[in-house]
């Protein structure tokens, strides 16, 4: 640090959330949850007020702030004497998936808030690298913390590892995600990262097989029996048509060979379908209830993207749910972004939610070779994701 460079200020809390959206708010909970004082900021005073709204209806003690980047409304919440000045200063920006948006933030708050900060993105499609740039006067300060959705249900974060993040930095992020009661999953920069990365083939296949003749209920079926806690088409209404229209691309973009893209994402967007948030994307949503069916305008989509009117046994929609995870697991360990199989099997049950009693990993060793191989020749001429990469 420069001899003239600002210092964090003695009056804001020692934990600065950026981004008063779906899932800023869910980050902000989680903090709330755990007693642990935050500023949150927005650029919409709006958001700002129906936040303070919402934690002052909870019971929790909120004022407002007033941070030197003059653009940004804050509240407090929580005690704003209880700040413990041996944490390291630690910034979590959930805003607009734009590269160029994320680094004007951590400029603009290395330039008034000093360099002290460890500057954590919740990115989770853009690469930790690209954000840190050029431009920062201490990349080493830019790393991922990247939350799951539902927040309040999971019980890990990616913690994620730029070339240029600095080590008290990474250890900061992991000693905060435990304040928060979350383990941490350690892994390194590289597209969607671990759970993204497998994620994304996942839903994409649901989507996939709902236009080729496979059922919501057969889908929702395998997913149960494979150890997920919901279905994949429910999950994509948590996680929303925007993030997953982004995640999506970055995949696509990424490893254009492993995955034909179902129109249907895009295809909600236009709709204005945006998921569980916004009242309804695949499914219909009364006060966060689902809808036993799909929605009349999922099915519609359904029907003018339909590829095929095939039927699909329940343990062929199970092997063309799962292999293109396993397939992706395999490609992190062989590149380095997951350091052993173990971390991926943290991924699925502490980022995912997987809930069998067994590890992930154990799912496919009970499948065995054989019939995963035998899914994969049967089925790869018609699905990229069904390629294996690795062999």
């Amino acid at each position: 640090m420069t001899p003239d460079s600002p210092q964090w200020p003695h009056d804001l809390p020692r934990v600065l959330l950026i981004g008063a959206g779906v899932v800023g708010r869910a980050i902000a909970d989680a903090h709330a949850v755990r007693n642990v004082t935050f500023c949150l900021a927005d650029q919409s005073a709006e958001a700002i007020r129906a936040a303070a709204i919402a934690f002052d209806e909870a019971g929790l003690a909120t004022r407002e702030c007033s941070l030197p980047a003059g653009s940004l409304h804050a509240i407090t919440v929580g005690d704003p004497n209880s700040s413990d000045e041996t944490n390291a200063p630690i910034v979590i920006e959930s805003i607009v998936e734009r590269s160029d948006a994320k680094q004007d933030v951590f400029e603009m708050l290395q330039n008034d808030l000093g360099e002290s900060a460890v500057l954590c993105s919740n990115t989770s499609t853009l690469l930790i690298d690209e954000i840190a740039g050029q431009r920062l006067r201490s990349a080493g300060r830019v790393c991922g913390m990247h939350f799951f959705m539902p927040v309040h249900a999971r019980a890990a974060v990616e913690v994620v590892t730029g070339k240029r993040s600095d080590d008290d930095a990474i250890q900061a992020v992991v000693d905060h995600a435990a304040r928060l009661g979350k383990r941490a999953i350690r892994c390194q920069d590289g597209p969607g990262f671990i759970v993204n990365r497998m994620l994304s083939p996942y839903l994409n296949q649901a989507l996939l097989l709902l236009c080729r003749g496979a059922t919501e209920r057969q889908i929702e079926r395998a997913a149960l029996a494979y150890g997920m806690p919901m279905s994949p088409l429910e999950l994509i209404d948590w996680i929303g048509a925007p993030t997953m229209y982004h995640a999506g691309k970055a995949f696509t973009s990424a490893f254009p060979q492993r995955i034909d893209p179902s129109p249907m994402v895009p295809a909600l967007l236009k709709r204005k379908r945006l998921g569980r948030g916004s009242g309804g994307g695949l499914f219909d949503y009364d006060r966060g209830r689902r809808s036993e069916q799909l929605s009349a305008p999922a099915q519609e989509l359904i029907e003018t993207y339909r590829t095929d009117r095939r039927e699909f046994s329940d343990g062929e929609v199970l092997l063309l749910l799962t292999i293109p995870m396993w397939i992706e697991a395999n490609c992190l360990l062989k590149e380095g972004i997951a350091d052993s199989m173990d971390t991926v099997d943290l991924a699925m049950a502490g980022g995912l939610g997987f809930t069998s009693d067994a590890n992930w990993s154990e799912f496919f060793a009970e499948l065995g070779t054989d019939q995963i191989d035998s899914a994969i020749s049967r089925w790869q001429a018609e699905f990229k994701s069904m390629r294996n990469q690795v062999a």
